[in-house]
């Protein structure tokens, strides 16, 4: 009788075992990026796709990409990087390894048409914004697994918990003009060009546009050397 005893609970023990295996193996862990390889990290950024032209956030320039990059290079950089510019894109790469750090663009007389084919192209490209902030600001955030929605991110916001949000990259336009103003100027605008009337003196109104991607976690990395 024990002896039947002590194997009906060991058949339970080992089959609580195997359920406890199989559901461990089903919850992933979380990964903590700022322990993963140059090499891993860069390949994960770059898998994003982000960048303007050919300039990928996490690629390695191509051989005819450091022929241009010798061309125009009088800037300042942080030491280990080196930055250049192409037509109107900024690059800023690694020395050694020859990696895309990170990528800009700078309108510092920005007209109405050029601030709209500049939120134009970034929607387009990257689709609707993760973020906006002052008014002035747009984040595309990007996450685990790509884009991170502005719902994902309003829904973690409104509990107190973005430091639990992982961002990996990030396509940051900002203005000197408030985004809403200018976009209202376009509005009005397209509105006076469609009944034939002449535009105002303040629809000519001018921004200073940026727009920065980069991602933090793999410019550290480098910085770290």
């Amino acid at each position: 009788m024990n002896s039947l005893v002590t194997l009906r609970s060991r058949s339970i023990s080992l089959a609580v075992f195997i359920v406890f295996l199989w559901v461990s193996a089903g919850v992933s862990q979380p990964v903590d990026y700022t322990q993963m390889s140059k090499r891993d990290l860069q390949d994960k950024i770059a898998s994003f796709e982000l960048g303007f032209d050919s300039y990928i956030v996490g690629k390695k320039l191509t051989d005819e990409q450091i022929a241009v990059s010798k061309k125009d290079n009088a800037y300042k950089a942080y030491p280990g990087t080196y930055k250049f510019k192409d037509g109107d894109v900024f690059v800023i790469a690694d020395v050694q390894s020859k990696v895309v750090i990170a990528v800009y663009k700078r309108n510092k007389k920005a007209d109405k048409n050029d601030f709209k084919m500049m939120i134009s192209e970034l929607m387009m490209q990257y689709g609707e914004p993760t973020a906006e902030a002052h008014g002035k600001t747009i984040y595309w955030n990007y996450g685990e697994d790509g884009l991170i929605s502005e719902e994902l991110y309003r829904a973690v916001k409104s509990k107190g918990q973005l430091e639990t949000l992982t961002i990996l990259a990030t396509v940051k336009f900002s203005s000197s003009e408030n985004v809403s103003t200018m976009t209202d100027m376009i509005d009005n605008m397209m509105e006076k060009q469609k009944k034939g009337e002449e535009t105002a003196k303040e629809d000519s109104l001018t921004s200073d546009n940026y727009v920065m991607i980069q991602s933090d976690i793999l410019s550290k990395k480098y910085m770290k050397k």
